[in-house]
């Protein structure tokens, strides 16, 4: 696992989660528009009778989801309400949520801001109207402009509540001021019982914005708790202990997924397996391997065959290794893997094997480096006294540029072992 893997990881939060557009469901709006749009006390003693009926009207109409009829309604008797007055404030706030209705974002925009520049409308209901226009702008993508309503908005809420701060965080998230969205993120996830998962989302791409690693390890830690059966998380978690240099915390963290049963993805898989070789406990890796494979997690092909066989020659464990070996060879039609296992034999000193497995190796072909080949197999014969035939292998190899110099060396040594070898047979008898 590295860090580049961590990095497209940990991004896809911050692209999904936090630079997407605001939303503003149609029901939330229609709900908005029937219970909020008096939210001054609209009375015959506060405006005009005829501007009072005229809203009454246009109430019903949205009531009935009469959207177009209700904005008609109210258009007309904006032009007629005196300017700059209470009945203008009010008709104004309740055509911008109307349009709002119809997802005119940028109408309801100019209709809302008009009502609240004339200053009629009462404090609370000013700052509602203000909290309701960052939300037009936010659904806009204007997140400057957003602030600066919420902001104005959110010294007036006595108790704010989760969902509130949370708007707060998001918005300053959008304009990528991490360092002010987290510690909104942060009241939010601790006053409420049950925390959104978008918002430990949101949370955790800004500590990693910042780079603030134990703050995101803190974070997808809770996340694990509270949801264990999210792969991604147990992923991410280990990625940032990763970049954080604390390769046995990764290792840990993967572990401990695949035998809860939630590490399934391939690519998870041999981060794990990589990590136990790393961190010196190769066997181990070995056996995740095996079991991944007999559970169908991973696919028995020529990737993860070939990681089994070098964990288990990484753990020591030549026989398995060499069984390894054997089924990547089958699976690749090719002689390269048995050299790997003739480099084994030759380590144990054992130069018949060594010399059957050379032998098959080079006649399958495939081989990155033949000369290689043609070296161990001469040097397996001239072991065995087989001196014509290791001769013959080692002129073979000195026809590779890469063997040609050992070659050389190996047909002088070799010419001496014969000789003694022959004056030894003549002493003894």
């Amino acid at each position: 696992m590295n860090a580049s893997v961590t990095i497209s990881a940990l991004a896809t939060i911050v692209s999904s989660k936090m630079r997407r557009p605001f939303n503003l469901a149609v029901s939330v709006v229609l709900s908005l528009l029937i219970s909020a749009l008096f939210s001054v006390q609209v009375s015959a003693d506060s405006i005009t009778t005829g501007t009072y009926k005229k809203l009454q009207e246009a109430q019903e109409l949205l009531g009935e989801n009469q959207i177009d009829d209700a904005v008609t309604t109210l258009s007309e008797l904006s032009t007629t309400v005196s300017e700059d007055s209470l009945d203008e404030a009010i008709t104004l706030q309740m055509l911008g949520y109307a349009e709002m209705g119809r997802e005119r974002f940028e109408v309801a925009i100019v209709h809302l801001k008009r009502s609240l520049a004339i200053g009629k409308l009462p404090e609370n209901v000013k700052y509602n109207v203000g909290y309701v226009v960052a939300q037009l702008h936010a659904a806009e993508g204007e997140f400057d402009e957003a602030l600066e309503f919420a902001a104005q908005w959110f010294t007036t809420i006595e108790s704010p509540s989760a969902q509130q701060y949370m708007f707060m965080a998001n918005i300053y998230a959008q304009l990528q001021r991490y360092q002010e969205a987290i510690p909104y993120a942060e009241t939010a996830v601790e006053i409420t019982e049950e925390p959104r998962e978008t918002w430990y989302q949101l949370l955790t791409a800004a500590y990693f914005e910042l780079k603030d690693f134990p703050g995101a390890v803190s974070t997808l830690a809770s996340m694990i708790e509270i949801w264990p059966d999210k792969t991604s998380y147990w992923e991410q978690l280990a990625s940032v202990y990763v970049i954080m240099e604390q390769e046995s915390q990764a290792l840990a963290v993967l572990r401990l997924a695949f035998e809860s049963g939630v590490l399934e993805k391939e690519t998870s898989i041999r981060s794990l397996i990589q990590l136990s070789v790393t961190q010196g406990i190769p066997e181990h890796g070995a056996r995740l391997l095996v079991t991944a494979m007999d559970q169908s997690l991973i696919p028995v092909d020529e990737t993860f065959v070939k990681m089994l066989a070098n964990a288990w020659m990484s753990a020591r464990e030549d026989e398995k290794a060499i069984a390894a070996f054997e089924d990547l060879a089958r699976l690749t039609e090719s002689g390269e893997p048995l050299i790997r296992i003739a480099d084994l034999h030759i380590k144990a000193t054992d130069w018949s094997s060594a010399e059957t497995t050379l032998t098959q190796a080079l006649n399958l072909g495939g081989l990155d480096a033949a000369g290689k080949a043609w070296l161990m197999l001469g040097i397996a014969y001239c072991e065995q006294q087989k001196f014509e035939q290791g001769f013959s292998a080692l002129r073979k190899a000195q026809a590779f540029s890469a063997t040609r110099k050992q070659a050389n060396r190996w047909l002088r040594y070799a010419q001496d072992m014969r000789k003694q070898y022959e004056w030894q047979n003549t002493f003894s008898g």
